[in-house]
């Protein structure tokens, strides 16, 4: 008796959730504005809908995916069988290229399972050199940014990238980059005439056997007419160990029992407290713990025992606090596990506390 009952209930609830699909129906799911210019001014277009159930309706929201896009809807309810017309707007300033725009409808019966979509290709407006190149360096050099950031930089595998520089002067100017770092190399010229641009391109290669590995990060400084720069360049980058080109079943695979500590409230006179979790290799190669580090490095973390980890086995992770070496309030720090385990190089373990007076 209750499993019939139960059926009916769900049956109920699945013919339930087909009609809030279905409660509003529309002419189009889509539209595609074609091609706009950047700086034409906002387009817009209309979608209209029908109410197919048998009670009045009401729009509640109108979700999009952007800023970009605006949705304008009546919030009065909509007959059995009448229509209700949503209008939507698309500014096309700063989003140069192809388009797409996703807008989710909820009503008073629940959310619709279809969604809007609306489209097109944005020609780009032209751009004046201090729009492209925002960053001022001084002696009339900007740059359109003085960061960069790789990623994963492999041992023994270098990795390319530039920096875009102008000169907006009426003179020509002379840049000296100073570079203390050896893993780093520059190629750029020596002078840029007026208003002329050009590309600082730069390398970032580490020896198989440098013995560096996480976060990197260089500052560099720039010279222009004998003068420093008013930024440095910022280039950072993870370091890990060279990555075969092929993968294979039997690399190891680092796996950690949690991925979230909360030590939760804490005095700050409260003695120093650990909490434990394993760190495995659920593959056969042995796993190689390279580093650990943290944003905060509010946290101590280490491996009791060796940080080598044969397939199938564990380790155990004791990460521990120190109240006293805190702030007070809310501790929020980022654990990265450095390893050789080629498909997740990187794992991240989050651990927070509320240190208290």
């Amino acid at each position: 008796m209750i499993l019939r009952f139960f059926i009916a209930i769900t049956a109920l609830f699945v013919l339930s959730v087909g009609h809030i699909s279905a409660q509003l129906r529309f002419d189009a799911l889509s539209h595609d504005f074609g091609t706009i210019a950047e700086d034409g001014g906002s387009v817009e277009c209309l979608f209209r809908c029908r109410n197919t159930s048998t009670t009045p309706i009401v729009i509640v929201a109108a979700r999009t995916s952007c800023g970009c896009t605006k949705v304008e809807f009546s919030r009065k309810p909509i007959p059995a069988d009448s229509t209700a017309t949503l209008r939507v707007t698309f500014n096309p300033m700063n989003y140069p290229g192809a388009f797409a725009r996703k807008i989710a409808i909820a009503t008073s019966e629940g959310n619709l399972k279809e969604q809007l979509l609306i489209k097109g290709v944005v020609t780009p407006r032209h751009r004046t050199i201090e729009e492209r190149y925002p960053i001022v360096m001084g002696e009339g050099l900007r740059v359109a940014t003085n960061a960069h950031i790789f990623g994963y930089i492999e041992h023994g595998r270098a990795k390319q990238s530039t920096f875009e520089v102008a000169n907006t002067s009426d003179r020509k100017v002379e840049l000296r980059i100073d570079n203390p770092h050896p893993e780093l190399t520059f190629y750029h010229p020596t002078t840029l005439a007026p208003h002329e641009e050009a590309t600082i391109n730069f390398e970032c290669a580490l020896g198989e056997d440098c013995g560096k590995y996480g976060t990197l990060s260089y500052t560099i400084n720039m010279y222009i007419d004998g003068k420093a720069a008013r930024h440095p360049l910022i280039i950072g980058a993870t370091a890990i160990d060279l990555r075969p080109a092929k993968r294979n079943n039997e690399e190891p695979t680092i796996v950690l029992s949690k991925k979230f500590i909360n030590f939760g409230a804490i005095n700050i006179d409260a003695s120093p407290r650990s909490e434990k979790l394993l760190i495995s290799n659920d593959g056969k190669e042995p796993l190689m713990i390279r580093h650990i580090e943290s944003d905060g490095g509010y946290f101590a973390v280490s491996v009791e025992g060796s940080n080598r980890i044969e397939g199938g086995e564990s380790r155990t992770l004791r990460v521990s606090i120190n109240p006293s070496k805190l702030p007070f309030g809310a501790v929020v720090d980022r654990v990265r596990i450095v390893s050789n385990a080629p498909s997740q190089p990187v794992i991240t373990l989050r651990v927070s506390a509320i240190v208290e007076k």
